[in-house]
């Protein structure tokens, strides 16, 4: 795209008597040829943070209140957690879960939290808009043989459904399989070759 520096400068030369004004309206359009983009990100900005607070902030006191606590605090997690009725904190299975988390690095910490929840850091506030909740691995499978299941996430509801895994190894080891091999959002995947019945290409069925 090309900008006028001045009224009528696409059809002028720049000459020895014009180097010093061409140079300073230079300057001045390619300090302000992304002001859309910037204005765009402040008022984004401002529909988190009041604008007038901005100039006060420090980028990484900006950083935490837009993006969120970088570390994961299990502790503000474990305060921010809700069990349904036939599950209770005090359950084995639950303990276990809090005890493993604890031994992950901060990597699969966050990858648990994008597993659970489609984002990898924990709220700004101590007081989240809405809790984890854990809730009892759902059909007959996971109740009779858990140790053979991976645990199931709803991200919209920020909720997993936590089989009674017998050992912390074992569970471990189903968490990290689960966080790094089942990346998608809720309704956000490719169906499977045996899921796509129906939909494959008339020309796939011809000799």
């Amino acid at each position: 795209e090309e900008v006028e520096l001045t009224a009528g400068g696409i059809a002028r030369a720049v000459n020895p008597a014009d180097a010093a004004a061409y140079v300073k309206a230079l300057g001045h359009a390619r300090l302000h040829e992304s002001d859309k983009a910037l204005f765009a990100i402040r008022d984004g900005l401002a529909s988190i943070i009041p604008a007038s607070v901005l100039p006060l902030l420090t980028w990484e006191e900006l950083e935490r209140y837009v993006c969120g606590q970088k570390e994961i605090d299990l502790e503000l997690l474990k305060a921010n957690t809700e069990y349904d009725d036939d599950v209770s904190p005090n359950d084995e299975h639950v303990v276990r879960l809090w005890r493993v988390l604890e031994s992950f690095d901060h990597d699969e910490r966050s990858a648990f939290l994008r597993f659970v929840w489609a984002r990898s850091r924990l709220p700004a506030s101590s007081a989240f808009n809405q809790k984890f909740k854990l809730q009892s691995a759902v059909g007959e499978g996971p109740k009779n043989s858990p140790d053979t299941f991976l645990p199931k996430a709803h991200t919209c509801f920020f909720s997993l459904n936590l089989p009674r895994y017998s050992t912390d190894a074992i569970m471990a080891n189903q968490l990290r399989y689960a966080i790094y091999n089942c990346i998608e959002m809720d309704a956000d995947f490719r169906l499977a070759d045996n899921e796509m019945t129906g939909w494959a290409d008339e020309a796939d069925y011809e000799e």
